[in-house]
């Protein structure tokens, strides 16, 4: 019964892991699609708000952790612009001046530029492709 029910475990994780690396690849891609779409412009930006708010893990164990909404505005064609920059806050502040990559179409919709994140995002997610069928095929080979 325990080795059935590690085996299950396994496979289970292992599903998870490749989950997450598709996942990740996907978002990765769509960043660097994105970024080098045309249809995002350059403008200085200014965060005015960084609000912090608990979340549920929604769990059995109770478990909660904080996310955060950063609120920027940047002007656009000589309209003020009022948008939720997708980051967490680590390194940001009220009140500082950032540049920012916005849709054209789409003026809130708005990524930093640079795209580090992207291929930190592509990378992982090979590595969770990796790991994920090296621990398939040691469950099938029985090692």
């Amino acid at each position: 019964m325990k080795k059935l029910l590690s085996g299950v475990v396994g496979i289970v994780l292992a599903v998870a892991f490749l989950a997450a690396g598709i996942f990740s690849i996907v978002t990765g891609v769509k960043q660097m699609n994105k970024i080098k779409s045309g249809k995002y412009v350059e403008t200085q930006a200014t965060i005015t708000e960084i609000e912090s708010y608990t979340v549920s893990d929604n769990d059995d164990l109770g478990g909660v952790h904080e996310e955060y909404t950063i609120t920027v505005e940047y002007t656009v064609d000589g309209k003020k612009v009022v948008a939720q920059l997708n980051e967490t806050p680590d390194e940001f502040y009220e009140g500082m001046e950032l540049t920012v990559l916005y849709n054209v179409d789409k003026p809130t919709d708005n990524i930093l530029p640079g795209s580090n994140g992207a291929y930190f995002l592509i990378g992982f997610g090979a590595l969770a492709i990796i790991v994920s069928a090296v621990m398939i095929i040691k469950k099938l080979t029985g090692r």
